[in-house]
């Protein structure tokens, strides 16, 4: 009897103290998400992916060997910073945001076809003025770092030869036509991490492509680029807000799907007219010191009008304007882009 006595009582006991563990358990995975939730987002998705650079036409390329020229101006004017629901984020009085990026690319096309199409080599190098300011009563500001080289993109490319819908039609306006790219995102960009905004993004990033125009009647262009992203992560943090006991370790944007929408009638041989869009969606959410940041997820969506000019075979000019209809988690406004496209 005593035994047995003894037996419960240290039963109980064991109860107990396995009841203070488990206790002691979920208060710290408490505490721990606590201090997850805690986390500032520090590391966005780099402000150099390619929404809006897309213009008409792009579906065709180059199938010769030689080399294709493509000259970038943007003028972005944001005017506001949208939290998670969309509305103006109250820590910001009065943002105005300037960033004028000026981007070359050049494409170099070989003399392998396979499949009847064109495979080549494409490197583009922007750079890119920054300036911010906000309200003297702004609880919160994004300093800039001015003018700088941006992060370099470059990757293999495949251009589809034109397809023809009907053979038998004599005016050949039934085209279709896609290209595929897989490009690199290398940190070269100016940096500085006592600057909020700055040229460079500070990491290396992965985003193939696929880009396609279809021509369905006579004289109507519609395009299309579709965009997946994943961002690496980087121990290059743009001016983190100061925490006790909190040492930033790393950073991480997260994995982004974008697409870029085009159409437009042509009125004449050489002038072209329409309307551009493009929207952005971030599948995963950034990540500091590897944990989750939530509700850190960013979206856009832009639309506008836009057309061109041929001024001969190989001169092309291009002008967009993008105006905002949704954006969360991102800085907002309109934005004008200038495209001149050179063939040699």
């Amino acid at each position: 009897m005593t035994v047995t006595l003894r037996f419960r009582r240290a039963s109980a006991r064991i109860q107990l103290c396995s009841a203070l563990l488990l206790a002691a358990v979920f208060g710290l995975r408490s505490s721990a998400a606590g201090a997850q939730a805690a986390l500032p987002d520090v590391v966005k998705p780099p402000a150099s992916i390619n929404l809006g650079s897309t213009s008409f036409y792009d579906g065709f390329g180059r199938i010769k060997p030689g080399v294709t020229l493509l000259q970038y101006f943007r003028w972005t004017h944001d005017t506001e910073i949208d939290n998670s629901g969309g509305a103006e984020n109250p820590n910001f009085v009065d943002p105005r945001i300037e960033v004028f990026p000026s981007l070359t690319q050049a494409i170099v096309t070989s003399k392998w076809h396979p499949f009847g199409g064109g495979t080549g080599f494409t490197v583009l190098l922007p750079v890119v003025d920054l300036d911010s300011g906000f309200a003297a009563s702004s609880p919160k500001r994004l300093s800039s770092n001015g003018l700088g080289i941006g992060d370099v993109i470059a990757g293999p490319i495949f251009q589809s030869k034109p397809f023809v819908h009907d053979p038998a039609r004599d005016d050949r306006s039934f085209y279709l036509a896609y290209r595929v790219q897989f490009v690199v995102q290398i940190p070269t960009g100016k940096f500085d991490s006592a600057k909020s905004l700055n040229p460079g993004s500070g990491y290396w990033a992965v985003a193939p492509y696929v880009a396609a125009t279809w021509l369905p009647v006579r004289r109507l262009e519609i395009s299309t680029r579709f965009h997946y992203q994943y961002n690496l992560a980087t121990s290059r943090i743009p001016n983190p807000p100061p925490i006790p006991n909190l040492v930033y370790k790393s950073g991480q944007a997260g994995q982004l799907v974008y697409d870029n929408l085009t159409a437009s009638w042509k009125f004449t041989r050489k002038l072209y007219l329409g309307a551009n869009a493009y929207g952005v969606y971030q599948l995963t959410p950034d990540r500091t010191n590897g944990i989750r940041v939530p509700k850190g997820r960013e979206t856009q969506a832009y639309v506008g009008p836009g057309g061109g000019y041929d001024f001969s075979k190989r001169d092309t000019l291009n002008v967009n304007v993008y105006l905002k209809a949704e954006a969360h988690n991102a800085a907002a406004g309109p934005s004008l882009q200038l495209l001149y496209i050179h063939r040699f």
